[in-house]
């Protein structure tokens, strides 16, 4: 597959880990220059009309003139621009995720009025975004322990139709709540990983192995060995089992089967996951890596999941300091990129 075509990748929740390109204070530089040009013109007009004619000499000194007022509403026109860009920084640090972000206090008038509201806004959001996780926490917590007493229960009753079903529903639900509790486990700041010596390639062959059995299959290309990376090997199995089940689920009615391949950089080792299934629209890539978000609507029991597998998939890569990215095409199938650092990578 070409490098130089275009893959969708996440930036997270809030937009976390997304840089915006820093700004090119045009309107600053207009208004500079137009106050340059204007200091010109009054000067060569003045000049121009007075009773001493115009001169070479005079010239130098209109030049001057407008040199030294071009400096001073340099400094002038940068302290009035000053807040606006404390301002762009607020909310190019929001846009990253960092909801601690304030502005500094002790302004007055309208810049103080604004920077109030902002801090204002700020400190409301972080409070939803807290309570929602709270929430969700304490919902999943709670639901563990009725879950485990359908469990005991269920395996009371004799096997038929109805018990299979039921069970697979309750498994269903408790990969639901793990998948949750992982996610927000990974997004508090003191989620934390186990890092340990990862042979990727060993545990390419491993996987391709455990879906031998299920349509298409799981080819791996190629005899990679040795692509160590240092990672959460749990976490690193929950991101390609995600990725393989979507991709096997998805492309089941083809018959060439999923490509497992590997590469190396310098610093990094690429995944990639390409299935020959029914795509993904255009419009829709970036969504499927939001919670709860499935590009099947109809949310039968044959597609399966809850829209948590690629969310969680998204925290596990960003906590590792990887990348997830995606190349669809609707009728042509799907490739996944997991981008793993081959080093530690300590992620702020």
């Amino acid at each position: 597959m070409a490098r130089d075509e275009k893959w969708c990748r996440p930036h997270g929740p809030w937009g976390r880990h997304r840089r915006l390109r820093p700004p090119r204070h045009s309107f600053f530089a207009r208004v500079f220059l137009l106050l340059g040009l204007s200091v010109a013109l009054a000067l060569i007009l003045m000049l121009a009309f007075s009773d001493q004619g115009f001169s070479f000499r005079q010239l130098r000194h209109v030049a001057f003139g407008t040199f030294l007022v071009l400096v001073i509403g340099f400094f002038i026109l940068r302290r009035l621009f000053n807040p606006m860009w404390r301002l762009l920084r607020g909310v190019q640090e929001i846009s990253n995720g960092n909801l601690d972000f304030q502005f500094e206090a002790g302004r007055h008038g309208e810049l103080g009025y604004l920077a109030d509201t902002f801090n204002l806004m700020v400190r409301r959001v972080r409070e939803m975004v807290q309570s929602r996780s709270r929430l969700l926490l304490d919902v999943s917590h709670e639901l563990r322990s009725p879950l485990t007493r359908l469990k005991v229960a269920l395996e009371m009753m004799p096997r038929n139709k109805l018990k299979t079903s039921m069970m697979q529903d309750v498994s269903e639900m408790e990969t639901m709540l793990t998948e949750i509790l992982e996610t927000e486990h990974l997004r508090a700041r003191d989620g934390k990983l186990s890092y340990t010596q990862i042979d990727l390639a060993e545990l390419a062959r491993e996987f391709a192995r455990r879906y031998k059995g299920r349509k298409p299959g799981v080819k791996l290309i190629g005899k990679p060995t040795g692509f160590w990376i240092e990672a959460d090997e749990a976490r690193v199995r929950m991101v390609l089992q995600n990725v393989l089940d979507n991709a096997v689920k998805y492309s089941s009615h083809q018959r060439k089967p999923v490509q497992l391949r590997l590469e190396e950089e310098a610093t990094h080792v690429l995944v990639y996951v390409q299935d020959f299934g029914i795509g993904i629209p255009d419009d829709e890539q970036e969504k499927i890596f939001e919670p709860f978000y499935r590009v099947d609507k109809s949310r039968v029991k044959k597609t399966g999941g809850y829209g948590l597998g690629l969310s969680l998939c998204r925290e596990i890569m960003q906590a590792h300091g990887g990348e997830i990215a995606l190349q669809s095409r609707p009728g042509s199938g799907t490739t996944f990129m997991l981008k793993f650092p081959k080093q530690r990578v300590r992620v702020s």
